[in-house]
């Protein structure tokens, strides 16, 4: 047991990659496997009492992070404390125990509950699967008070005992959120993840479960950790709050500062999205982030939000005004990724004799340049377009890679040791080799 003031759980970069084309025919056909690095070395505490906060873009990791932690998928590497106990390396009986200690109300109440089972049945099945109880001292049967128990928990959540033989298709979304949430206090536990619990309910409702959340926290001493993607109903319940890009935390802080003062590029345009009631706000318009969230199968370097940040760091022998670059960067990964084809540039010129250089050339800047350029900054894009009407994609990406190469993609950058640290170079970075990512790979392999 740890001291009272310290961590209920402890994680240190944890990461679970999902191997593909790992097949017998892959492997007979000679094809090579790659790695989705869904979750790629997350760390973070999760404080007695508190509810943490997991906030990012749908695909990001937030539940796998809440899955692998409690073991309901395996991790590929890193390490997972509960109450001073390595979780990863429980088994057996020792396993089962800490599944009494921890428990998770699952997104989709539709889904989560089995429709062939009663209420009753389904809020007494993780008592027998635990063999509880062990007595009941008072001359019921263990059916009898596993029954009652169930009962109870219906009554705990704001449902009435008397639905405990229904079956879920007779209740609402909320209804059955409620019974989600009776399921994992059946065996009084002490941590619960909460994976999106009111994403598919209506607002009225969200408001219900959210109070009820609260509620049963106070009354049992719970520790959360609550994913979600909506930001107002974070700040509602959260103590404090990581945000997720790509399978990594990019900022963890208390809840109030990091709403009132994000620090990375990410976190700002997460909130700048998030719809304002104000009458000053009316008419407000919303910068959308450049580019697509890029594929876990195939991350950036360095940096993984570089890809779509409005402060990317241009060189500093390179001056650039800060939106000129991530234009010229937007080049960069298109050129890079393959995105940009030189043949549909042409089509679309209408020069299928590919002569007119000029008007290729025009083309792809009035697509993709909104501001000038000048100087050395204006001669090496003019000798990227002029490679790209050639056909010659990797001469106009190192090309641009000589002049405007980042930091931002050659180092990856990590929390700081703070209370509202901040994955950026925009902030002082310590220089740590990443031995963590290449056990992961070597494990995946």
């Amino acid at each position: 047991m740890t001291d009272a003031g310290d961590p209920l759980v402890r994680v240190r970069d944890l990461r679970k990659y999902y191997v593909e084309g790992d097949s017998l025919l892959d492997r007979l056909l000679g094809r090579g496997s790659r790695s989705v690095k869904a979750v790629d070395g997350v760390s973070f505490d999760v404080r007695r009492g508190e509810t943490l906060g997991v906030v990012g873009e749908s695909g990001c990791g937030k539940s796998t992070t809440g899955e692998t932690l409690l073991r309901l998928r395996e991790a590929t590497s890193g390490r997972v404390e509960f109450d001073g106990e390595s979780v990863l390396d429980m088994d057996g009986d020792e396993l089962t125990r800490f599944r009494r200690r921890a428990q998770i109300v699952f997104q989709d109440p539709f889904s989560s509950l089995d429709p062939r089972m009663t209420i009753g049945e389904i809020l007494a099945e993780p008592l027998r699967i635990h063999g509880l109880p062990e007595d009941t001292g008072d001359g019921r049967s263990k059916s009898e008070y596993r029954r009652d128990r169930a009962k109870e928990l219906l009554e705990r959540v704001g449902l009435s005992a008397n639905q405990v033989d229904r079956y879920p298709h007779e209740f609402s979304g909320g209804q059955r959120q409620r019974i989600g949430i009776a399921r994992a206090l059946a065996l009084e536990p002490e941590f619960i993840v909460l994976d999106e619990p009111v994403s598919a309910l209506d607002v009225s409702v969200q408001a219900q479960v959210l109070n009820l959340l609260d509620d049963l926290q106070e009354e049992y001493g719970l520790t959360y950790l609550f994913i979600a993607h909506d930001l107002s109903v974070v700040r509602h319940i959260c103590d404090r709050v990581a945000v997720m890009y790509l399978g990594e935390i990019v900022e963890l802080g208390p809840t109030d500062d990091l709403f009132d003062d994000p620090r990375h590029p990410y976190t700002r345009a997460l909130l700048e999205s998030v719809p304002r009631a104000k009458l000053s706000e009316q008419g407000r318009r919303v910068e959308a982030l450049s580019g697509d969230v890029p594929s876990p199968r195939d991350p950036p370097s360095g940096c993984r939000f570089r890809t779509r940040c409005p402060l990317v760091i241009p060189p500093d022998d390179v001056d650039i005004d800060q939106r000129t670059y991530r234009e010229v960067m937007d080049l960069r990964d298109r050129v890079e990724s393959g995105d940009l084809n030189p043949d549909a540039v042409w089509d679309a010129v209408g020069d299928p004799g590919r002569a007119d250089k000029p008007a290729f050339k025009r083309h792809l800047r009035e697509e993709l340049f909104d501001t000038d350029l000048d100087g050395e900054n204006e001669d090496v894009v003019e000798k990227a377009l002029d490679a790209l009407a050639e056909g010659d994609g990797d001469r106009a990406a190192e090309t641009l890679r000589e002049r405007f190469e980042s930091v931002c993609e050659t180092t990856r950058p990590v929390l700081q040791e703070r209370d509202h640290p901040a994955a950026c170079h925009l902030y002082d970075q310590p220089v740590e080799p990443d031995a963590g990512r290449d056990e992961a790979e070597a494990r995946a392999d």
